[in-house]
């Protein structure tokens, strides 16, 4: 007995009454996809647009499943309906998410879709009972419509949306359906009644989803709308701000203390000046207009009159001092420098000028002392950072040269990194020379011999630049007495500017570099063929960050620091145009007191092979350093020395080590996030008074003032970043030795 006998629903609807309400249900789903296709076009929802794909799809489930049913013997059409109800709720999940903002990839949805035309073929044609098939694939479509259920329950707590109420009802309803369909679907009495019930929730769907969409579309125009009312007010606020703009430019203008001048671009007839131009030239704002700039500039003897309007832009910019003549006759020395700019709709030039006079050369050195001070406070940081990986460097090089045999082109080579990486220590060291006052090394240099080694290493780069270097060198030539590495970085610092100088040239470079001697000076000049300096750019080239290259290729500190090391040598670097007729540099050393004589050199090896275990105290040393790589380092040559060690990356860590625990020494940065190196002293120290002798601090910046001071202060010996293994030992023991009572010491 079929199941709708049972439940006496063939006595209130029968079969063929729901056939006919299927064949309803079906000719309203395509009517709801022609009603989504046309709503789409004005609402223009990504979300819409899927779900009008969903419906049609849907649409094409219930045709297939109208003309299906009762026939089962094609596996054809069975295959493309399950397929098409898979698809459509692809769809609809797809549109859901694309609702609420979530991304899923094209691709993946594409996948998914091939497996359901997959499934749904194997299930067409090889599984003998429909509900293999069915029940995988609707069992999916019931948990996800339940995951959009539970989607749109949480945007209806966030946007009082009637259509998501009724979207979150209907997916529930519609993932109970999908749940239970194939059951349905396989009793043939009641397939008409699951097309029903489809239809009906397919109905709520689609009038939820549309009323969605109206709801949103209503809130965005409102919203928009607001959007233009708040842009009146704003674009009312904007117009008082730029009244107010104009005339808080008005007022600055006025009131600016360097002189304005506005004036034609054809004839330079003055359109406007500011107060401080007023003064300058002696004329007011109303008679400004009968004045013309070109008429207050006295012209040098030996300057050519400028012709066009550009040639005197240029001349009134470039001219150092510019001579003007005021109306009562007066002559007042000023820079200027002047841009194009446009003046009630039209093309002018505005000129700032400034006077040359005692009180604005005093207030130009002040500004450039300002700013050699805040050059030497990043030099400072600067060098504290380099020196960190220096110092790793130079020790593990010291630690592989001493403590392994090597093979001899290997201990070579390394002895060539350590000399190169102590090199590199000491620019950072010329560096804080340039930032403050520091001593430097000083012995007997040849600038021959200098040069020589300098050409050999820059063979090859000449060779690339295709430029032809001519020495002319000195045979007799006094030495000078010069920090070596000083010297042989100006020197390169002067070859690199002309090369660099030279690149672009359609002819062969050409490089010169002769020495010679005069009276009780010697002089190094280097020469190119390049196109040269500027002229009125020569009294600007020794400035700190002044540079004529392009952004990128200088720093604009080579002269700078070069003229800051001639001066602690007592010489000069100066410009003079070249023979070669492009740029000169010279360097002029004073010439050496001693007797001319060979200067010893070293012959060793930057790191003897091995080393001695010092004569000292065993000790137990803490080493504190927030650079895990110096820390190792340290720890391991002090561990190479034979001592015991702890390392520790942060202060307050090792402040609870010094309380547990009894430590010889502690060697311990300066420089520390958290407590720096005066900070932790004091805290140490409190805890222990008898550490105050044995803490050894670590700094990479060993010219900074306060740094210098509290060193000072406290008496301790410290270590300069970067240190080496010999230095080490003979400090730490002499700490240890110092602090220790003699009979402990062996």
């Amino acid at each position: 007995m079929h199941f709708l006998n049972r439940i006496g629903l063939d006595l209130i609807f029968t079969r063929e009454y729901l056939k006919a309400g299927v064949l309803v249900s079906l000719l309203s789903v395509w009517v709801l996809v022609g009603l989504f296709y046309y709503l789409n076009r004005y609402t223009r929802r990504r979300y819409f647009t899927i779900w009008t794909a969903a419906w049609l799809f849907y649409a094409l489930w219930i045709t297939l499943s109208f003309g299906v049913q009762g026939d089962r013997e094609q596996p054809l059409l069975v295959m493309l309906e399950q397929w098409c109800v898979g698809v459509a709720a692809v769809f609809l999940l797809w549109g859901s998410a694309s609702f609420h903002g979530q991304h899923i990839r094209s691709y993946l949805l594409g996948w998914f879709m091939a497996f359901l035309l997959f499934w749904s073929y194997v299930g067409a044609y090889y599984l003998s009972k429909p509900l293999e098939m069915q029940i995988p694939v609707f069992t999916l479509i019931a948990v996800a419509s339940g995951v959009n259920a539970v989607s749109f329950l949480r945007y209806r707590r966030r946007h009082p949306y009637i259509g998501a109420t009724l979207l979150m009802a209907g997916f529930f309803l519609w993932g109970a359906y999908m749940a239970g369909y194939p059951f349905l679907e396989n009793d043939e009495s009641l397939t008409s009644l699951a097309l029903f019930i489809s239809a009906a929730l397919q109905l709520l769907l689609a009038v939820s989803m549309i009323i969605l969409v109206l709801e949103e579309v209503r809130e965005t125009h409102q919203a928009a709308l607001a959007q233009v009312a708040t842009g009146k007010a704003e674009r009312a606020a904007l117009q008082s701000k730029v009244l107010s703009t104009e005339e808080r430019y008005r007022t600055l203008f006025d009131q600016a203390s360097e002189a304005i001048v506005i004036t034609a671009t054809d004839d330079f007839r003055i359109l406007e000046l500011n107060q401080a131009a007023q003064r300058l030239l002696g004329i007011t704002r109303a008679e400004a207009d009968q004045h013309r700039l070109t008429a207050f500039c006295q012209m040098k003897t030996t300057s050519a009159t400028p012709q066009t309007p550009l040639e005197w832009f240029h001349y009134l910019c470039e001219q150092r001092p510019l001579n003007l003549a005021r109306k009562d006759g007066g002559l007042v020395p000023l820079e200027a420098s002047g841009n194009e700019v446009e003046f009630d709709g039209r093309p002018a030039f505005q000129f700032f000028m400034a006077e040359v006079t005692e009180r604005a050369r005093l207030e130009q050195q002040l500004r450039q002392a300002e700013k050699l001070s805040a050059l030497g406070q990043m030099i400072s940081g600067v060098a504290h950072e380099l020196n960190n990986p220096l110092a790793v460097v130079k020790g593990y090089l010291e630690l592989i040269l001493a403590h392994h045999d090597l093979p001899p082109q290997t201990r070579a080579d390394l002895e060539k990194v350590a000399h190169e990486s102590n090199r590199a220590a000491k620019l950072v060291m010329n560096f804080l020379s340039f930032a403050r006052e520091q001593p430097a090394h000083r012995e007997l240099v040849n600038l021959n011999d200098l040069v020589r080694r300098l050409v050999e290493l820059r063979k090859f780069d000449l060779m690339v630049a295709k430029t032809e270097l001519t020495l002319e060198l000195e045979p007799e030539l006094p030495r000078v007495s010069a920090d070596p590495d000083q010297a042989q970085q100006l020197v390169v610092n002067l070859i690199n500017n002309a090369l660099q100088a030279m690149v672009d040239l359609s002819q062969p470079g050409r490089l010169k570099i002769t020495t010679r001697s005069a009276n009780d000076r010697v002089q190094l000049l280097v020469e190119d063929n390049g196109p040269g300096v500027p002229a009125h750019l020569v009294q600007k080239i020794f400035e700190p960050f002044f540079t004529t290259k392009e952004v990128g290729t200088g720093t604009g500190l080579g002269l700078s620091i070069a003229h800051s090391i001639m001066t602690e040598h007592k010489g000069r670097i100066y410009h003079q145009p070249s023979t070669l007729g492009g740029a000169g540099f010279v360097l002029e050393f004073p010439a050496a007191d001693a007797p001319e004589r060979e200067t010893a050199r070293e012959t060793v090896s930057p790191v003897a092979k091995s080393i001695e275990t010092p004569s000292r105290c065993a000790g137990h040393i803490l080493v504190l350093d927030d650079e895990k790589s110096i820390a190792e380092m340290l720890s391991e040559m002090l561990g190479l020395l034979g001592y015991t060690t702890t390392v520790c990356h942060v202060p307050a860590q090792a402040l609870q080590l010094i309380k547990g625990q009894e430590f010889d020494l502690i060697i311990s940065d300066f420089r520390m996030p958290g407590l720096n190196g005066e900070q932790f002293f004091s805290l140490a120290t409190k805890q222990k008074p008898e550490l105050a002798r044995r803490i050894i601090f670590l700094t990479g910046d060993v010219v900074n003032e306060e740094t210098l001071k509290f060193l000072k202060s406290i008496g301790n010996p410290h270590l300069a970043k970067p240190f080496d293994l010999a230095r080490v030992k003979t400090m730490v023991a002499e700490v240890l030795r110092s602090n220790a009572p003699l009979e402990e010491c062996k």
